[in-house]
């Protein structure tokens, strides 16, 4: 989440331009050859990829701004001027710009901090910055597997959180009922 009119911003994007082609050049994490290997496609090789989601005020704007990020993707600017940009900052937690969240190739966040995370590891040495325990979860259990499990979490977390509603509605947090005749 960025703009042209933000200071901030202007100063960052420069620099996360860099780290990204830094990234891209080495194939991704720790200069892994996997993808450059296995893909001809340019596109394929690409281990990072960022998606400009605008704060700019006017296409017009948007269109001489994102001429300066090389090969990123954009949401169109009337996506992200429109609803779409508003939802996606809120559910990103978009306090201010600029603003870097990486997620992973489930739609996992990663670090909702990445804003801070390109200046202070300009080399990418602890790419892409996962937890510990997040980093042996990915390693060690398969994506069709991770796959499953999100897909149940969410059936899980959708109950949760419709009980909870009701709950609400009901008038309370069902707790035990005190008082007699």
């Amino acid at each position: 989440f960025s703009a042209d009119w933000c200071g901030p911003c202007r100063q960052f994007t420069p620099e996360l331009v860099n780290f990204y082609n830094r990234i891209n050049s080495r194939g991704g994490r720790g200069g892994n050859q996997k993808n450059k290997d296995n893909n001809n496609n340019n596109n394929n090789n690409k281990t990072f990829e960022i998606v400009w989601i605008s704060r700019c005020r006017d296409v017009q704007s948007f269109g001489q701004y994102f001429t300066q990020m090389g090969n990123w993707l954009a949401l169109p600017p009337e996506e992200a001027l429109g609803n779409r940009g508003k939802i996606l900052s809120d559910q990103f937690k978009t306090k201010g710009i600029p603003h870097l969240v990486l997620i992973d190739e489930m739609g996992s966040v990663i670090t909702y901090d990445g804003r801070n995370k390109v200046p202070a590891d300009r080399a990418g040495i602890g790419f892409p910055w996962r937890n510990p325990l997040s980093t042996l979860y990915v390693t060690f259990v398969p994506k069709s597997l991770r796959l499953i499990l999100k897909s149940h979490i969410e059936v899980v977390k959708g109950k949760v959180e419709s009980l909870l509603a009701a709950g609400a509605a009901g008038g309370g947090g069902g707790g035990s009922k005190k008082g007699g005749k």
